[in-house]
């Protein structure tokens, strides 16, 4: 939901990106080390710190680029696409 700018975001507060991939890599027998993460924004930065690899959009906020390993075009230009595209 966009306010004047700001994102607001609700969820349980048992719950987030960051455990909802581990649990899918509890289940799929997958190191968390072998993870390719990528994101835009605040509620992405634990995923940056637990899994292997992270990659941040262009668009993301500072805190997330300096802990990203590498960085990406915007997600309107398939920043996304582009990283997979060197790795698959």
């Amino acid at each position: 939901m966009d306010n004047n700018g700001k994102l607001i975001q609700i969820m349980n507060k048992s719950v987030s990106k960051e455990t909802g991939i581990l649990k899918l890599c509890s289940h799929f027998g997958v190191e968390s080390s072998e993870v390719m993460s990528f994101g835009d924004d605040f509620n992405d930065i634990e995923k940056f710190r637990v899994f292997g690899y992270s990659v941040a959009m262009l668009n993301a906020v500072q805190e997330l680029k300096e802990l990203a390993d590498e960085i990406t075009d915007t997600n309107v230009d398939d920043g996304v696409a582009k990283v997979l595209e060197r790795f698959v």
